[in-house]
């Protein structure tokens, strides 16, 4: 909303005064009598801000301010407890609010808030409706004093006590300042327009004793009046002020620190003695809002509006930025193909270059390789002549025993018993090649006890091969099986013409 123009105005009961802010430049509009008249002129000059805020300062005496102590809440439970209470001290008045002032600082500590209320509301109801009517949105309605907190806090005083003193169109505001809270504020107001202004030394001094009676300030402290002097003609009358009243120390804030401290040219502040609150209402918002809920729900959706206009504008801009990124990412990557195709194409011209150099091959490199992948592949195939050596060499070492057959088969498992661990975690077997061997002792003359050993020796000699990893006994030429009674073991023995045994060899795999 910062291209939006935000528009100002005070009201009094006599008139009001119209300012506009846009970009930080605050210009004055005019000034509207209360009647007939002046609410033409007024409609006449809203055509021109039609969809614009409008922030809104009454200055009354139709005000009240009460102060009260609450207990600390929070969260719901504080915001319906505020409702309530305000709803018992405004008696449902239609403009009111709560104004947190702190929290005490012994006992419970409770919550502090003022409660301000405009009891009559004829003289600024016109106004609005007007405001209604023309599509100007009401941002925010609240009172003088409010305004002069906000202006305190940019003067910043050292004195706990103070009184602001300014002159407006509506009248002499007095407002006592506590430690920078607003405690109390009062207008004086001429019978008309055309009556004589009220005298500001005697309002202090009424003021003065009025704080001093209510105790609203501390017996025998000092009060720190600032008279604002945008004419800068009230010097001498602070000057007296501290001649006669010991307990009151006045001074003036002139039109230049006026200027700085409302942001706006020295010269506006001599055209009417309201652009001070003005501008300072302009730069920011007030502490409090008396408007109801009902009032302020167009100001609501046009800040809605604009949130959803920003947060576009911000997408907007966002996309862009990343597309400007994007695509000078995409040129890099683009330039970069075009390097590595370039490096690429000399490379390949320096390999057709080494190939023409190199002398005439028989065949092409791909059936070398080819060659090569199959000699490798059968050289590192399973050969039996292998396995058959290592049996030969245990016969070397156990001469009676005679080779009958021998069966040897590749990728025989089946028998295995060594589980080996695999990759993914689980057990497997690994796959062996197998040697069966039927052999038998010669000369045999019957000794099996002597036949058994042999075998045995025969066996044990395999199995002390690095390259077999088991030897399995198939058949021997008696049963020894202790279970069979000696009948049986005789009889399988002499069925046997020869002592015949048969083993099988699983073979380790070629690494």
């Amino acid at each position: 909303m910062i291209f939006t123009s935000q528009l100002l105005v005070y009201v009094c009961a006599w008139n009001i005064t119209v300012a506009c802010r846009r970009a930080g430049k605050l210009r004055l509009i005019g000034q509207f009598d209360a009647d007939e008249g002046g609410r033409r002129a007024f409609a006449a000059t809203l055509q021109i801000f039609k969809g614009s805020p409008v922030s809104v300062m009454v200055d009354s005496v139709d005000e009240d301010y009460r102060l009260e102590t609450l207990p600390h809440v929070i969260g719901s439970a504080r915001r319906e407890m505020l409702e309530r209470r305000l709803r018992q001290v405004s008696r449902n008045a239609l403009f009111s609010a709560a104004w947190p002032q702190g929290r005490e600082t012994s006992g419970r500590h409770d919550d502090r808030y003022l409660f301000i209320i405009l009891s009559n509301h004829d003289a600024v109801r016109p106004w609005l409706d007007l405001l209604h009517q023309h599509g100007v949105h009401l941002a925010e309605l609240t009172v003088l004093p409010a305004i002069s907190h906000v202006l305190l806090q940019r003067i910043g005083p050292a004195e706990p006590h103070v009184l602001l003193v300014s002159e407006h169109s509506g009248g002499l505001r007095l407002s006592y300042f506590e430690h920078g809270n607003l405690r109390f504020s009062r207008l004086t107001a001429p019978e008309s327009t055309d009556g004589r202004a009220p005298d500001i030394a005697s309002e202090i001094n009424k003021t003065d004793l009025y704080l001093n009676s209510q105790r609203l300030m501390p017996r025998d402290a000092q009060l720190a009046v600032y008279v604002l002097d945008p004419g800068n003609s009230y010097t001498s009358l602070c000057r007296d002020i501290n001649n006669e009243n010991k307990n009151l120390i006045s001074q003036t804030v002139g039109s230049a620190a006026l200027a700085k401290q409302a942001g706006v040219d020295e010269s506006l502040l001599h055209k009417t003695v309201d652009v001070t609150y003005l501008a300072v209402l302009g730069r920011r918002r007030a502490a409090v809002n008396l408007a109801p809920a009902t009032y302020t729900r167009g100001y609501a959706h046009l800040l809605l509006r604009h949130r959803l206009y920003t947060a576009a504008f911000a997408v907007l801009v966002t996309t862009l930025a990343l597309s400007g990124y994007l695509f000078a990412r995409q040129h890099d990557l683009e330039q970069q193909r075009l390097i590595t195709q370039d490096r690429i194409q000399k490379q390949a011209g320096l390999y057709r270059a080494v190939q023409l150099a190199l002398p005439q091959a028989p065949t092409s490199p791909q059936n070398l390789k080819r060659v090569v992948e199959t000699a490798r592949a059968l050289y590192a195939a399973p050969r039996p002549m292998s396995d058959f050596a290592r049996v030969s060499q245990a016969l070397e070492a156990v001469p009676e025993i005679a080779v009958l057959r021998l069966h040897w088969i590749d990728h025989d498992g089946a028998d295995s018993t060594t589980p080996q661990p695999s990759a993914t975690g689980k057990t497997t077997v690994p796959v062996l090649r197998a040697l069966y061997f039927e052999g038998e002792v010669t000369p045999f003359q019957g000794d099996y006890k002597a036949a058994l050993a042999s075998i045995e020796h025969f066996a044990a000699t395999l199995r002390s091969d690095p390259g077999v990893a088991e030897v399995q006994t198939l058949a021997l030429p008696i049963n020894t099986d202790p279970t069979t009674t000696l009948d049986e073991s005789l009889r399988t023995g002499s069925n046997a013409p020869n002592a015949r045994f048969k083993l099988k060899l699983l073979m380790r795999p070629t690494q």
